[in-house]
């Protein structure tokens, strides 16, 4: 049900620099002087230290500095909870320990002051585990989010990514990869996106939104642009290129995985930007909206690579927009309390097909499996696939009605 973002870092050919510090404890530093793979950008700079913080916060639990995060919280508004967005450094991969300088001053004061909880976590590195682990850390931050809701005060119903180059990078895989299966299989290739990091293993990894700031989107199509001649993404995989290994760097990368169930994604990039070339970002969206996924946002500028920050205001809006599309669609279609009832109805249509708070399954172990689309009320296919005894995981849907049609003509409503 999903395919995957590559990230070529337009750095893609930086296996030179392999043996350098990425930041995370080496020597070649991608946040301040040389290359710049970890900056504020310019414009709309605040003071990260007017709000309160959480630091170091396990979301795993086994103590591995790739595995802490921080949490901000917007000022006081008599609110018990707010909305989330996760903020996710640029590093090349390569540091384990920057969640401290994640664009805090650029997207991660708009966010406050907008009334977002910020939350900056690090990952690991391809020097601590190889890929998928560095999406499967970003997941479980989610799950742990989710599963300590309450005590941090988290709006489970909007949870949003961004990030900056590579970190960029994660949060496009976040968006395209919310529904795919534990193991994917590509050609040769078979991966476990989704991982088993954590306590929470039985919470969502679900995101509703994407910001992609100046991420490299896929490393296999690099003659786009004219970007710096590094390639950490070899790295990621093992250390074989797109040639040696063309199954793991599909994988690697956010087009594999586009359909039409994707998160909205803001991409912005900038013209000047000689690390990943802009032409990336533009692809990426391009791709987007040649499959049908809703709500997607292109903001090209002048500037080079990093967030650029006059362009956050657009961001807030971005997510102000996803967030209450979302809440007037469960409004709409909550309002007769009556109809909840039909959550745990049993609907037999053909293959007697049973719907409960967590699967969509044959009611009849051994009824013939058969294709099936799911949709939300506006008709917009939410998920495709095979549907069997075993059924499909339905935990991530949002509130609201939604519409199943199988091949053999059946259809029903239910509501979440």
């Amino acid at each position: 049900m999903k395919r995957i973002l590559i990230l070529a870092l337009s750095l893609c050919s930086m296996s030179a620099f392999a043996q350098w510090d990425w930041g995370g404890g080496g020597g070649f530093n991608f946040g301040g002087g040389g290359f710049n793979f970890g900056g504020e950008g310019s414009g709309n700079s605040g003071n990260i230290g007017d709000y309160q913080k959480k630091g170091d916060i396990d979301y795993v639990g086994d103590n591995h500095v790739g595995h802490k995060m921080d949490v901000y919280f917007p000022k006081d508004d008599g609110k018990a909870t707010h909305p989330v967005l996760i903020h996710i450094y640029g590093s090349a991969w390569g540091s384990n320990n920057s969640k401290g300088s994640a664009d805090l001053g650029t997207v991660g004061t708009a966010a406050l002051g907008a009334g977002y909880i910020l939350v900056t976590p690090n990952h690991r590195t391809y020097n601590d585990a190889l890929y998928p682990a560095q999406i499967n850390d970003i997941k479980a931050v989610v799950r742990y989010l989710r599963g300590n809701a309450q005590e941090l005060g988290v709006d489970t119903s909007f949870i949003a990514v961004s990030g900056f180059s590579s970190g960029g990078h994660l949060a496009s895989l976040m968006g395209v990869t919310r529904n795919v299966e534990d193991n994917y299989t590509y050609g040769s290739a078979t991966m476990n996106i989704e991982g088993n990091l954590g306590r929470y293993t039985e919470e969502s990894s679900w995101v509703d939104a994407v910001c992609d700031w100046s991420g490299p989107v896929d490393c296999r199509d690099k003659g786009c642009g004219n970007p710096i001649q590094m390639s950490p993404e070899n790295d990621m995989v093992g250390g074989c290129n797109d040639q040696q290994c063309p199954d793991k760097h599909a994988l690697l990368g956010a087009n594999t995985f586009i359909d039409e169930t994707d998160a909205p994604v803001f991409v912005a990039h900038g013209s000047s930007d000689n690390i990943v070339p802009q032409c990336e970002g533009k692809k990426f969206y391009d791709n987007l909206v040649a499959k049908n996924v809703q709500d997607c946002e292109y903001h090209p500028h002048g500037g080079g690579h990093g967030v650029e920050g006059s362009l956050t205001g657009e961001m807030i809006t971005f997510l102000n927009k996803i967030k209450e599309k979302k809440a007037a669609s469960i409004a709409a279609h909550m309002t007769d309390p009556g109809e909840e009832s039909l959550l745990n109805d049993i609907l037999s249509l053909n293959n007697s097909i049973c719907v409960d708070n967590d699967r969509l399954y044959l009611c009849n172990e051994s009824a013939e499996a058969t294709e099936f689309n799911l949709s939300d009320v506006s008709g917009k296919i939410l998920m495709i696939g095979t549907l069997d005894s075993k059924g499909v995981d339905i935990s991530s849907l949002n509130q609201g009605v939604y519409l199943v049609r199988t091949n053999n003509g059946g259809s029903f409503k239910f509501i979440k």
